[in-house]
């Protein structure tokens, strides 16, 4: 997983060449990773900065999002209200909206139960080195009950950092 920035842009709908220029404009200046609809996708701080400041000049800067970048998805029906996916098939969470754990230890036929009833509310799986269950944050604690219900250690990752 890997944090990305995106920035959308104010643009009218009936004004499509504008956004096109503006986004070959933009390629000059910094990289862009990634676009979507009116969202503009960097893979550093520093780049977004730069998009952000240019697009700020102009009075078209809509809105500033943190968002993760999933290498290896496993998309849930629910990952539409938390991310979206673009036409080079990336797929983006809003880093705000989403935590992120995964099994540390435990039986192997309490953890099958654990995910069973964990199964409604994971949003996407990331598998790396290691199984990572995205769910809602407001479900964390929900998610630790029900962990120390079943005897098993979950860790959560730090997004912000």
């Amino acid at each position: 997983m890997k944090r990305m920035y995106g920035l959308e842009i104010q643009c009218a709908d009936d004004k499509p060449q504008y956004f096109q220029n503006l986004l070959l404009q933009l390629k000059q200046i910094s990289s862009i990773f990634d676009v979507d609809d009116n969202l503009l996708i960097t893979d550093t701080a520093m780049e977004a900065k730069v998009i952000k400041n240019m697009l700020a000049d102009r009075c078209i800067l809509e809105e500033t999002y943190t968002l993760s970048l999933l290498e290896n998805p496993i998309a849930s029906s629910l990952f539409s209200d938390y991310g979206f996916v673009t036409e080079r098939n990336n797929h983006y969470l809003y880093q705000d909206m989403v935590s992120i754990y995964q099994i540390e230890s435990g039986k192997a036929e309490d953890i099958t139960m654990f995910i069973t009833q964990m199964d409604e509310s994971i949003i996407a799986l990331e598998e790396q080195y290691k199984k990572s269950y995205i769910i809602d944050k407001e479900n964390k604690e929900y998610v630790v009950k029900v962990a120390q219900a079943y005897d098993i250690e979950v860790s959560f990752f730090d997004l912000d950092k």
